[in-house]
């Protein structure tokens, strides 16, 4: 008979919506608690999955309510504090903590270092790693069906730490998580923009160089407004792939053009959402009973960041960074205060502050999710009725 595991929530957003219906798929986890310092949005997770406990304090519910399983789904600039503090709980033995992993290495380091010193199994949610698309591409490529792997063109938008680190991250899972060797990059911030709190750019582009002839180039906010942080296209000496979700394209010497790839979707499979989030819990419960280390665990996603953080660093410094890099603080904001990036249009704004429930008329908010308008929409339409009244 398979072990029951105690999950619990930290932060009752909308990212935690994803991380309960991958737990509602596991028959041998059991979400006992929740916690959040808004007491509106710990009742809503309370009363929609049945969750009997809620607190406002982290430290509450490691006391309380004994989790062996943790999903931090705070904002990003809380990733590593919180971490840190689950890490610590006399129960806990695995955190799956949102993405990206940290804003700055010193803060990725310190996840790692503490879960390690209390034997807590971490792994970062880039849940496309468990996307049969992705999969699929990552057997190709281990099979030689492009040959030696060259290049990875990435195309995001919506900031680098908020759709690259999904779109980097899943280049290397399919490429075998190669270690980057040089990073260049490039940086514009003409408006005080932000994202869930942390500072983005208006657009930037990287090259990344591996080892051998391996290299990623990616772009944010530059040219393809329609692109997707799950599609993008690996060339190698042989052939290419065009890699999604759930749509995997081959063109090689046997494919007679481009081939569309049979990846077994059945009817209402998702390409992200509950299905992947419970695969990646699941590899998780195997790592903490002895299995192989995690696809998406916290020493990968570490390399992710690496990556994000030198291009910014080469914009920055205006010069090719080595790895590992010195940087350990977010060169994004060191190049703020510094003036290099002197904006052009003032006032500071968020392209996620309609997420902040902090100060949003919860009788309105309520009122919208009685009608049955989606948690994210809905919060979406009361700061906007805000921001006109």
């Amino acid at each position: 008979m398979a072990k029951q595991y105690k999950a619990a929530i930290v932060g009752c957003g909308s990212i935690g919506q994803a991380h309960m219906q991958g737990y509602l798929r596991l028959g041998n986890v059991d979400v006992v608690a929740v916690a959040d310092p808004l007491e509106p949005a710990r009742q809503m997770y309370m009363d929609n999955y049945g969750i009997s406990q809620g607190y406002a304090t982290v430290a509450e519910m490691l006391e309380k309510a004994q989790p062996d399983l943790v999903s931090v789904c705070v904002w990003h600039l809380l990733h590593d504090t919180v971490s840190a503090e689950v890490a610590t709980g006399p129960s806990v033995k695995g955190i799956i903590c949102e993405k990206p992993m940290a804003i700055g290495m010193r803060r990725a380091n310190t996840m790692i270092e503490v879960c390690e010193a209390n034997g807590v199994k971490l792994v970062i949610s880039h849940q496309r790693r468990f996307t049969l698309g992705w999969q699929k591409a990552k057997e190709l490529v281990a099979d030689g069906k492009i040959g030696i792997p060259l290049r990875a063109d990435l195309r995001v938008r919506e900031g680098l730490v908020n759709w690259g680190t999904h779109s980097i991250d899943g280049a290397r899972f399919i490429l075998g998580d190669p270690v980057a060797e040089w990073v260049m990059g490039a940086v514009e911030r003409t408006t005080d923009k932000y994202e869930r709190g942390t500072a983005i750019e208006d657009s930037c582009l990287g090259l990344i160089h591996f080892g051998g002839s391996l290299q990623f180039f990616i772009q944010s906010d530059l040219w393809d407004r329609s692109c997707d942080a799950g599609k993008f296209f690996i060339r190698g000496t042989e052939g290419m792939l065009h890699v999604r979700e759930t749509v995997l394209k081959l063109f090689n010497a046997e494919s007679n053009g481009w081939m569309d790839i049979d990846l077994g979707l059945k009817e209402g499979d998702q390409a992200i959402g509950g299905n992947t989030n419970a695969a990646q819990t699941q590899e998780l419960i195997e790592w903490i009973e002895g299995g192989p280390e995690s696809r998406g665990s916290g020493r990968k996603a570490r390399d992710t960041v690496e990556v994000m953080m030198a291009i910014y660093e080469s914009a920055r410094r205006h010069q090719v960074i080595k790895l590992p890099m010195e940087e350990k603080e977010y060169p994004l904001d060191l190049m703020i205060a510094e003036g290099k990036l002197p904006l052009e249009v003032q006032g500071r704004y968020d392209i996620r502050g309609f997420l902040d429930r902090s100060n949003i008329d919860e009788s309105r908010y309520q009122q919208l999710r009685d009608n049955g308008i989606q948690h994210h929409q809905a919060m979406r339409t009361v700061h906007e009725e805000m921001m006109n009244s």
